[in-house]
């Protein structure tokens, strides 16, 4: 099956059910990152619909500075989720400075839950890449998944060496960066994603429906010179290496 590693389900709004089909359809294992409380929960809901959406909890850093108080109600959600995010800090989008230190905040007290329930992290780090790697070795976490990765070329390889996986985002056949990097990573740390239907639009001004990941993974597959059957079982493998969900994401679950 695909394999969506990143993707937004609440932004789809009245689309959701024409998204829901697509991955229903081709089969695209979704993981359903969440910015709030409000949003996970709505990726549970959806959830019920098809064993193909897991949803995951986890504050974002362009929220963190309406979320940072009485963190610990969240617990409840860290434990029961399959990996935590999207998390992260923020530096460049983010314009505002007084902002960083509830993202600081926010970002350690996930950290701290990650290592006490040994969870996956799915990690926004853009500007803000070195103390990403900082913290991830101050934590000892388990295996992050780096999201969207596009800063200095020593710390990809740092995190690289730490056993970090990254996914490949929508802007593969547009950024000469994105290029770059699916060059330098090793195929076994490489997962596909959508990043829901705004990044497409970001990237060219198309709505991103969720089997653009299968341009992700074509696009992937010219750079590493290999057949896309293989490419997408590579990925697929990374996947179940990386959770280990894959009783839950079988494809004799799934059913329409």
């Amino acid at each position: 099956m695909y394999v969506d590693a990143h993707n937004h389900i609440d932004f789809y709004g009245e689309k959701i059910e024409q998204a829901l089909n697509i991955i229903k359809k081709d089969e695209i294992l979704t993981l359903a990152c969440s910015q709030d409380e409000k949003s996970y929960l709505y990726a549970k809901e959806i959830a019920l619909q098809t064993p193909l959406i897991v949803p995951c909890f986890g504050i974002h850093p362009w929220t963190a500075h309406e979320n940072h108080r009485d963190l610990d109600l969240y617990e409840r959600y860290i434990e029961e989720t399959s990996m935590i995010g999207e998390i992260g800090l923020d530096f460049h989008w983010v314009p505002e400075k007084e902002k960083y230190p509830h993202q600081v905040k926010v970002l350690k007290y996930f950290f701290q839950k990650a290592k006490t329930y040994d969870k996956i992290t799915n990690l926004h780090t853009k500007g803000a890449e070195e103390e990403i790697l900082s913290l991830i070795k101050k934590y000892s976490l388990r295996t992050p998944l780096i999201h969207w990765y596009s800063g200095p070329f020593h710390v990809l390889k740092e995190l690289l060496d730490y056993g970090c996986y990254f996914t490949i985002s929508v802007d593969i056949g547009y950024s000469e960066t994105a290029r770059r990097i699916v060059e330098y990573l090793p195929m076994n740390r490489i997962l596909t994603e959508t990043d829901g239907p705004t990044a497409l639009q970001w990237v060219n001004g198309d709505y991103g429906y969720p089997n653009y990941v299968i341009a992700v993974l074509e696009e992937i597959s010219k750079i590493k010179k290999l057949p896309i059957e293989e490419a997408k079982t590579a990925i697929s493998d990374n996947f179940n290496s990386l959770l280990k969900i894959e009783s839950r994401c079988s494809c004799e679950k799934y059913q329409s």
